[in-house]
């Protein structure tokens, strides 16, 4: 066993031994989804960044760096950008309405049910984005250890299924932070390592087409597409926002995610160049999927390039956990809660037996999906299509009603599953359709109703001060 393997071994217990650290000090629901609210800046600023810098944002920005140059990295640009609109426009708002998940702040807003159908749109969206890290996760121990795909598959998944289950958002926060420094610190160190064992600057200049080095070596209807999907979804998905609700008041909130929006930024050019580079070192790489990992094995010596992939994990990591439980809380809060009506200390059980539930369900999808993009693309087409107008109209547009709100999600559902029919996941055209057709739906039918009645703002209005147009 060489000291790579031993490293990343060591890694892997280290986060478990976190989630039962967190189980100790568990002392209730709010203490298991959302951190009982009281994460300061330090803090929650590197939690946030790390749930934005997941599969996609690495490995999906490095491998299309790897056949379009820094153009590649605009996934990482797109979240990053969002994530500080968040911030500047309404990450403070979020934070004083004292929910657990977005479709209970829908309710709020809109009543009559809104909440369960974008609860169950929230929760596949959520687990597709798992399914994104977890592949990519695989891919990074296939390329270490030399296990099938599959096997890596189980074996990421499981661990990092395993310290959220027992620790819920105190383990992710603490699991979190560790990610987020070696992060950092791995990507300091492979950027320069690359640069040198690709003969410096020059050589990298004179190897790639001088495309390679402007924003614009992608289509302008896929710039388009990112735009829509992961740009407009970022700032609607549920993980980001159950983040936000962490936080300890309004101003941690909207500074901790501008801050962890211009990191985000700094990130994607940081993978823009590791594309270059495998591009340069790996010319006969067979997929672009394995360009990040492959690149730590080429130019990494041993022991270091065990710290660097365990660097990447945690991006990985950091987001699954996040997600799985962005999923649970979902089900829990907004489905199964309302339902059943069980009580605070049945709560907090129910949330573990689910989050094991939805867990399961997403390591055995992404053993058959097997590929990034696909779940990524599908994920935000879904997200941005059906959700982005009820949700933007609830907090800034007072006429909305929620048979707007309910006529919105489920056209925008039906034009983008039959746009990703015709087109395919990869396509700009079910994200734009779904978007159009979703806001038509919320202006018509909310005109027509002539607009929310007093009783169905009380809720919302003994939260929301700020007064929305």
């Amino acid at each position: 066993m060489n000291i790579d393997v031993v490293v990343i071994l060591g890694y892997l217990a280290l986060m478990i031994v976190c989630g039962l650290f967190a189980m100790k000090r568990l002392s209730s629901t709010a203490d298991y989804l959302v951190a009982d609210r009281n994460l300061p800046y330090w803090v929650y600023f590197p939690c946030l960044s790390t749930v934005i810098l997941g599969g996609g944002s690495t490995f999906g920005s490095a491998s299309q760096s790897f056949q379009h140059g820094m153009s590649g990295a605009w996934i990482t640009l797109m979240f990053g950008l969002g994530v500080v609109t968040v911030g500047l426009g309404f990450a403070g708002r979020l934070s004083r309405l004292r929910v657990f998940t977005l479709s209970e702040m829908l309710e709020r807003r809109y009543a009559h049910g809104t909440r369960f159908l974008r609860a169950v749109v929230a929760c596949i969206y959520a687990a597709l984005i798992s399914v994104v890290q977890i592949v990519a996760l695989g891919a990074v121990l296939k390329a270490l250890l030399g296990w099938d795909l599959t096997v890596s598959i189980l074996v990421g998944g499981f661990v990092t299924v395993a310290y959220t289950l027992v620790g819920g958002m105190l383990a992710i926060t603490i699991t979190d932070l560790i990610q987020f420094v070696l992060m950092t610190i791995g990507i300091a160190i492979l950027i320069p390592f690359g640069i040198d064992a690709a003969g410096g600057m020059a050589a990298i200049s004179a190897a790639v087409p001088p495309e390679f080095f402007t924003l614009t070596n992608i289509s302008g209807t896929r710039l388009l597409g990112l735009f829509m999907s992961l740009y407009l979804g970022i700032m609607i998905g549920q993980d980001i926002w159950q983040r936000i609700f962490t936080a300890r008041n309004e101003r941690v909130a909207a500074v901790g995610s501008i801050s962890a929006g211009i990191y985000s930024i700094g990130w994607g050019a940081a993978m823009g160049v590791c594309g270059i580079l495998a591009y340069v070192l790996l010319p006969g790489l067979e997929s672009p999927q394995d360009a990040l990992p492959a690149l730590v094995v080429k130019v990494m010596p041993a022991g270091l390039s065990g710290i660097v992939l365990a660097a990447l994990m945690s991006a990985l990591m950091s987001t699954v956990s996040s997600t799985i439980l962005a999923s649970a809380t979902l089900v829990t809060n907004d489905l199964l809660k309302p339902a059943l009506g069980f009580d605070e200390g049945r709560e907090l059980a129910v949330s573990r037996w689910v989050t094991a539930g939805v867990s399961v369900c997403v390591i055995v999808l992404a053993v058959f999906v097997g590929d990034v993009f696909v779940a990524l693309d599908t994920a935000y087409a879904y997200l941005s299509g059906r959700l982005f107008v009820p949700i933007m109209a609830a907090l800034f547009w007072r006429k909305a009603t929620w048979q707007g709100a309910l006529a919105a999600i489920l056209v925008g559902a039906t034009v983008v599953t039959a746009a990703l029919l015709h087109y395919g996941s990869a396509a700009a055209e079910p994200v734009i359709f779904g978007i159009l057709s979703s806001a038509v739906a919320m202006g018509l039918v909310s005109v027509l109703v002539g607009g929310p009645r007093a009783d169905d703002l009380s809720a919302w209005n003994e939260v929301a001060s700020e007064e929305v147009v």
